[in-house]
């Protein structure tokens, strides 16, 4: 059991305006420096100067205070930043997604901010009392605090906006600026094969066969409107009545009839997002920056691909790869960000002839294969970013794989 241990600070602060930092002292082992502890007791004291307080308030002992056994335990919600925070309808959806409501209680300024001179707030609050003077008066607005970039534009330093809403980081995915442009997914001109097998439908059968039907124009508008992916509703949407290719593997390797209706159901279901995909996602633009930096790439964003020739299969890349160094100078690129620490921990990562390669019996060689079945590319970058290192694997089109997968999820 850890015992309670006690450390004796000192701090020498400076009569000046602001107040500086003298000479500080501890005695835990890092009070040589400026420790934990020494941070928390500057914060302690620059609280109790907004409160305007003159000395150190008492301790009360439990008894002294309101009892707190009718109050709730918490619910683990853990603190987060205020632009990650979401607002949610009171009555649930059908299909649980991220799907915010605009605030009307704040308007964010989309114009340049006023000078803070024009604010006046020391000559109009001089004589209010601080107990019922606005939240404004204690921020310490200066014209002499520097601005800083934020998501709103330039806001003084410590201030809320600076920290909440910093300004968004640029990644570098775009080291080749004299590059062309990235192709229209799927290419134009590249066709499959007509389906080998026939069914009679049914009135309704055919119905929903008939909306999935698209042309090649609307496939392209399709995926430029859907490159924000799991962000985007109208993806979601198209997405549920299709067999995407992360699926493709387990469609391709159902056999009996009871496990391939259960299958479809399974795929009709609307999914939910889970913590590895959350973590995917935060993960994801510095996979691609790193990635970008190593193999000296270009990576564009991609969409929810549909080829008119095959419209019940669908795939969301995770980006068109400009490669000036290849055979085809345009290709893909699939990202899993696992939760492990090095990518030789990885189930799907073999070892063969003393080189780590994807195993192909694994879902996502086919999820890869499917890729580039429905787009027309030749060759898609298989990338694993763990804590500490990273995998990358160019994976060629395998046409004999290709060509069974198309035979299998028809007929399926």
């Amino acid at each position: 059991m850890c015992q309670a241990t006690s450390t004796i600070l000192k701090i020498v602060l400076g009569d000046a305006r602001p107040v500086q930092l003298q000479s500080c002292q501890c005695t835990c082992v890092a009070g040589t420096a400026v420790c934990n502890h020494v941070a928390a007791l500057l914060y302690q004291t620059a609280h109790y100067c907004q409160l305007s307080i003159t000395s150190v308030p008492p301790t009360h002992s439990c008894t002294e205070t309101e009892q707190k056994w009718h109050k709730p335990r918490s619910m683990g919600v853990k603190p987060g930043l205020v632009n990650d925070m979401v607002i949610l309808s009171a009555r649930p959806k059908e299909r649980k997604l991220m799907e915010g409501i605009r605030s009307n209680l704040y308007k964010g300024v989309s114009s340049a901010l006023p000078e803070l001179s024009t604010l006046r707030v020391d000559e109009v609050y001089h004589d209010v009392p601080s107990d019922v003077a606005p939240l404004i008066t204690t921020m310490a607005m200066d014209i002499n605090v520097p601005l800083v970039d934020s998501a709103f534009g330039k806001v003084q330093e410590g201030s809320v906006l600076s920290y909440h809403m910093p300004a968004k980081r640029v990644p570098k995915t775009c080291p080749h600026t004299d590059a062309p442009s990235p192709p229209q997914l799927p290419l134009q001109g590249y066709r499959l094969g007509p389906a080998t097998c026939s069914f009679v439908c049914t009135e309704h059968q055919q119905h929903h066969m008939m909306s999935l039907e698209t042309t090649l124009e609307n496939a392209h508008k399709i995926a430029n409107s859907t490159k924000e992916q799991s962000s985007c509703i109208e993806w979601h949407q198209l997405r549920r009545p299709r067999i995407t290719s992360s699926k493709f593997r387990e469609v391709c390797h159902t056999r009996a009839q009871s496990s391939a209706e259960n299958l479809a159901k399974r795929l009709l279901r609307p999914s939910h997002q889970t913590a590895d995909m959350r973590r995917g996602l935060d993960m994801e633009p510095a996979a691609v920056e790193e990635y970008c930096r190593v193999r000296e790439v270009n990576h564009y964003p991609c969409g929810f691909l549909i080829h008119p020739d095959a419209p019940w299969m669908g795939s969301s890349p995770d980006g068109i790869v400009y490669n000036p160094k290849g055979q085809t100078v345009f290709g893909l690129v699939e990202i899993k960000c696992p939760n492990v620490a090095s990518y030789v921990d990885c189930p799907y990562i073999k070892i063969s002839e003393g080189t780590h390669t994807l195993r192909k019996s694994h879902s996502y060689f086919w999820q890869i294969q499917g890729q580039m079945l429905i787009s027309g590319l030749d060759w898609c970058d298989f990338v694993v970013y763990t804590q500490e290192d990273m995998f990358i694997q160019r994976i060629p089109r395998d046409n004999e794989i290709t060509k069974t997968m198309k035979v299998k999820i028809d007929f399926f």
